[in-house]
């Protein structure tokens, strides 16, 4: 159960009263908190891609942001690497509470507009829980009757919670009641979307199990067109998993060659709005070479992007990623470009690894998280101790250290270093380096199952 502390309930009345006071009931809102362990000195408040406010935070590590017509919607602030949503709407007064070590957890929101928020919260938490739980993950066992009835079951339940939170708030707007469901139901549908594929792979069956008319009764009530949910991550994953279920209806499977060809034209034929249609083909495209771990490129795959894309800013950095690629491959020799340690010294990268077998691993803020980084990175090291694992980090605004990595093997690079001639798409990539200087993988991800056998390789070198 969640508690606040006497200071936010004493600094929620202060605003209130400040608003009367003031004359501003009627158009100010208000957004600010505390932050515990601050990783950055602000916060970044958001409404999808559009930046509406930097907050810094003060001796205390206090924010407050005052709005004048507040537009009501689905916002999310984001500290250091992490964020979370925000449902705000106008004469909101709403502050939240968190510690950046364990962000989700510890996310607490008070004031007016503190519940809708909450509830969203336990939702997101009560998701990851069953991500991890066994036996909802053992239902892919039983034949399609049986899974949907238990299922069903699970949404009763979560329908249940909607619908006390529903008789205890009456006004609250369809907008907010969409989000709500989609935060409690969705992790749940995509159970269903999945379940084809995973029953199969568990049975141990070549063929996929033939489910009733009513299994999927529940898209009905989806509308895969919202854009203006795009970033809100149990809508973007449910209409992923949807995607793919859709290639597995057509036979296709995950370890076939033109299953990712089959996904693409799955989102240009399932998707209508151009917005959302275009990021999952991006993001389809993107997380499929990743996963490959390889400087190998699928032509035929990033042909079809670049056919069914019309964003051209996509196509741009998309083919800023196929340059990067063959700037530098497998079997060449490493650049002898320059990287900076914290304490300002620079060094020659061919000279820091001399005679190690080496990962160099390139990481964006923007697209990993410093605490993933953190475990992976330490995971990694202590399962290959003979490989030197070096981080650089993109030049940016932000050059703090990341904790939890050993400070003698983390460096930035600036933008004259020569490093960046391979780093044009800016996204994350990892080089694989022998003792003699050699690339044994010139474009591999910290994060692909690939990466173990790829490491255990350059271990015995």
């Amino acid at each position: 159960m969640r508690f606040f502390l006497n200071y936010f309930f004493t600094f929620s009345a202060i605003i209130l009263l400040t608003s009367c006071e003031t004359g501003d009931k009627k158009t100010t809102t208000y957004f600010g908190g505390k932050i515990i362990n601050p990783k950055t000195n602000f916060v970044v408040l958001h409404n999808q891609d559009k930046v509406i406010d930097s907050l810094f935070l003060d001796d205390d590590n206090r924010f407050m942001g005052k709005y004048e017509n507040f537009k009501e919607g689905l916002y999310h602030f984001k500290h250091g690497p992490e964020y979370q949503y925000a449902y705000i709407e106008p004469q909101d007064s709403i502050l939240i509470r968190l510690n950046t070590w364990d962000f989700d957890e510890s996310l607490v929101f008070s004031g007016k507009g503190a519940g809708k928020n909450n509830i969203l919260i336990d939702c997101f938490v009560e998701s990851e829980k069953d991500v991890k739980n066994y036996t909802l993950y053992s239902f892919y066992n039983l034949k399609p009757t049986a899974f949907k009835v238990k299922l069903d079951s699970v949404l009763a339940l979560k329908q249940l919670k909607i619908n006390a939170f529903k008789a205890k708030n009456s006004a609250l707007s369809d907008d907010y009641l969409l989000l709500l469901d989609i935060a409690a139901k969705y992790p749940i549908y995509n159970r269903f979307e999945r379940y084809t594929e995973v029953h199969r792979r568990k049975m141990r069956v070549t063929t996929s199990p033939k489910v009733g008319s009513t299994f999927y009764n529940y898209r009905k009530n989806i509308n895969t067109n919202k854009d203006s949910l795009i970033i809100f991550g149990p809508y973007s994953r449910y209409i992923l998993e949807r995607l793919h279920n859709d290639a597995y209806s057509k036979g296709m499977t995950p370890d076939k060659k033109d299953f990712i060809i089959t996904l693409l034209n799955s989102a240009n034929k399932n998707i209508s709005n151009e917005k959302l249609k275009n990021t999952f083909l991006k993001n389809i495209l993107i997380n499929d070479f990743y996963k490959k771990s390889s400087c190998a490129v699928d032509k035929k795959a990033f042909y079809t992007f670049f056919k069914l894309s019309s964003d051209i800013d996509d196509k741009k950095h998309v083919q800023r990623l196929l340059n990067d690629v063959t700037a530098i491959r497998k079997g060449s020799k490493i650049h002898n470009f320059k990287i900076i340690d914290y304490n300002k010294t620079t060094h020659r990268i061919q000279k820091l690894i001399k005679g190690k077998n080496s990962v160099l691993y390139f990481w964006n803020p923007k697209y990993i998280s410093s605490s993933y980084l953190t475990s992976r990175i330490n995971h990694l090291s202590q399962k290959f101790p003979k490989v030197t694992f070096i981080g650089i980090k993109f030049a940016t605004t932000n050059f703090e250290l990341v904790k939890g990595i050993d400070i003698k093997n983390q460096y930035y690079i600036e933008q004259s270093s020569k490093a960046n001639l391979f780093l044009t798409s800016k996204l994350p990539r990892t080089l694989l380096v022998s003792k003699k200087g050699v690339l044994s993988n010139g474009y591999t991800s910290i994060n692909s199952r690939m990466i173990n056998v790829q490491l255990e390789k350059l271990q015995k070198n």
